[in-house]
């Protein structure tokens, strides 16, 4: 698997000079498998600056298959969808994966998002690429040859959260974002989920010394322990606090490493960046 980073930022874009060298697009990540699958983790702004690249081969003839594996329906996780070109070409295929909550399904989410009030694409029905939805569960799945796990991350069923764990010929990539491990039995399921990953991508805004408003997620510290905890050979921290700074990013990247060097701890741990790639 090759993973792709095209969104690292959370909650809101962040187009600042300070921000350059991380990117200020919201959460959007690829992933291809070593024979040929694309997969799509969340459908933020990121998703955009992806689909102009995709537009080069397959898709801008009609050709191209997508999955996207949605976490959730926040705004800095699906806002990205309706606006790429690929997504209005037919003979495109996107397949979309994702939660239903209490609220409505994951399409009527979608669809509601392009209603005329907030966009002139006018709801789905105008989305020119065939598109299919389906509720994700527990149950494990194979996109190709890709082997595709998921776990439930909230207790809320109004505002459900899941983790993705894909699994190609021994090697293995796990996604957890948007999770408050304050919650009862959380923090040991994300463990389990993530066990023995060559990667885990975790969000991670926010330290523990940092008096914020988190809006649910966990700190980068709990990001750190869960990985050491799971026995993971490389972190990547992503959903980037929109206000952190290049310089600050790179800060808390140094300590980290100089604090699990002291430990004699062999997890690997950096910062993702957009553009970023990386062979799991």
């Amino acid at each position: 698997m090759k993973v792709q980073f095209w969104g690292v930022r959370g909650y809101v874009p962040t187009p600042h000079a300070a921000m350059l060298r991380y990117g200020g697009n919201t959460c959007c990540t690829a992933v291809i498998g070593e024979h040929g699958e694309l997969v799509v983790l969340d459908t933020g702004t990121g998703f955009c600056m992806l689909g102009d690249e995709l537009m080069q081969g397959e898709f801008g003839r009609g050709r191209g298959t997508l999955t996207l594996l949605i976490s959730h329906t926040y705004w800095d996780h699906i806002l990205g969808l309706p606006f790429p070109g690929v997504v209005h070409i037919p003979g495109n295929r996107l397949d979309i994966y994702g939660p239903d909550s209490t609220r409505g399904s994951l399409q009527m989410v979608y669809d509601g998002m392009l209603s005329p009030v907030y966009s002139p694409v006018y709801g789905l029905a105008h989305i020119g690429a065939t598109h299919r939805f389906t509720t994700i569960s527990t149950e494990p799945f194979t996109i190709g040859r890709l082997l595709v796990r998921a776990l439930p991350l909230s207790r809320r069923q109004h505002s459900p959260i899941w983790a993705y764990r894909l699994e190609e010929e021994g090697r293995v990539l796990v996604y957890i974002t948007d999770v408050r491990y304050g919650e009862d039995g959380i923090r040991e399921e994300a463990i389990a989920f993530a066990r023995n990953a060559h990667v885990l991508i975790h969000s991670a805004p926010y330290l523990r010394t940092e008096q914020v408003e988190d809006y649910g997620h966990s700190r980068i510290e709990d990001a750190v322990e869960v990985a050491q905890a799971a026995g993971v050979e490389r972190l990547l921290l992503f959903h980037h606090a929109p206000n952190r700074t290049d310089d600050e990013l790179d800060a808390i990247v140094v300590r980290l490493r100089a604090e699990l060097a002291a430990h004699d701890s062999p997890l690997q741990v950096e910062a993702a960046a957009e553009g970023m790639e990386l062979a799991v």
